[in-house]
């Protein structure tokens, strides 16, 4: 059963079901940026066939056709800021990026023009769960219009039948969980997702989430990029394809970035991304308490690997509980896929 997770901020992440690879039935995950265009009239010759303009779909949301997936920076002006609202998994824009995603899941089993979904999961940051949940199911459940730029393709319908609203982080739980067999479940286990926009942390005991120690700080990724930005130029900070590069420079741990046909030691930038991530740190111990009766704090998400080396720079004494999926970026997704595949077999056996 396919699931999508994160449709806001820096990548919207999606599985198109199990794949082998080199013998090992493996969960298939990928990701498109999470922007998505409102095209102009007539402007077919910006995503002509074959082109990377046409790397993704066209969904009309209340008469405006939004265009979502990999070729989306052709449809983007210049300056694309990323304000982000409490409610977006309610706008069309995430309406388009839930359809982008499933305009790659119909390529992947060769563009069927109708495609039923039996059990949908999608996934919420901890601080808009349980206000938005029911709303964002309501929206995934039903019959979604998918238009490919390709006219040989045009048209296609996707029906969900049923879906399920998860908090991402419980989704890098069950993944880890279920993959690593010495990674005790039970006790108090503590998952820090860090992505494009929140830093989310999720207290569970024994699988079971604690809402009253879990939480959300609204700062991650993207505003450690911009904050290197701001450092440049303060106007940068509103140029999509610059923080996007930013954002890759810091994930990918670069030491240099060319900004401008001028080169900057990312080293130069490394007291204002610490800056963020103390901050998504202590809000956390906030929220949490205390860190000293979690058997492991696992990190996760896009931006996990930089948040790991922070905890073992800054925070040494947490070293020996801290684990880290080496596939970090799609832990929550890849979670969300096994609990769809198991809500749909107990549904199966129910009936």
């Amino acid at each position: 059963m396919p699931s999508i997770t994160r449709c806001v901020y820096a990548n919207t992440k999606f599985t198109c079901g199990r794949k082998q690879v080199n013998g090992v039935n493996m969960v298939h995950a990928d990701l498109f940026p999470s922007i998505t265009a409102t095209l102009r009239p007539n402007a077919t010759f910006m995503h002509a066939p074959g082109t990377h303009g046409a790397d993704g779909c066209i969904s009309e949301v209340n008469g405006v056709p939004h265009f979502a997936g990999r070729g989306v920076d052709m449809h983007l002006k210049g300056v694309q800021p990323r304000h982000v609202m409490k409610d977006y998994c309610t706008s069309p824009s995430y309406l388009a990026l839930m359809r982008g995603a499933m305009h790659y899941m119909l390529e992947d089993v060769g563009n069927p023009q109708e495609m039923a979904i039996e059990h949908l999961t999608v996934g919420l940051p901890l601080n808009t769960y349980l206000e938005y949940r029911d709303r964002l199911r309501s929206i995934a459940v039903g019959r979604h219009e998918v238009v490919s730029p390709d006219p040989s393709v045009g048209a296609r319908h996707v029906h969900v039948v049923d879906a399920s609203v998860m908090v991402q982080p419980m989704g890098a739980l069950y993944n880890y969980g279920l993959s690593h067999p010495d990674f005790n479940l039970s006790g108090w286990n503590l998952v820090i997702d860090v992505g494009g926009g929140t830093i989310d942390f999720l207290v569970a005991r024994d699988k079971a989430p604690n809402y009253e120690r879990s939480g959300a700080h609204p700062e991650s990724m993207l505003a450690c990029a911009s904050a290197v930005a701001k450092m440049i130029n303060p106007s940068l900070r509103g140029q999509y394809s610059i923080i996007q590069e930013i954002d890759a420079a810091i994930r990918g741990r670069n030491e240099t970035i060319r900004i401008s046909g001028v080169e900057y030691a990312m080293s130069e930038f490394s007291g204002a991304i610490n800056d963020v991530l103390r901050g998504g740190y202590n809000a956390m111990l906030d929220t949490i308490g205390a860190l000293e009766d979690f058997h492991s704090i696992l990190v996760c998400g896009g931006g996990g690997a930089v948040f790991y080396d922070f905890l073992c720079e800054h925070h040494p004494e947490l070293r020996p509980r801290l684990r880290i999926d080496a596939g970090a970026a799609f832990s929550n997704v890849r979670g969300f896929q096994i609990v769809a595949e198991y809500t749909q077999r107990m549904g199966s056996a129910n009936r």
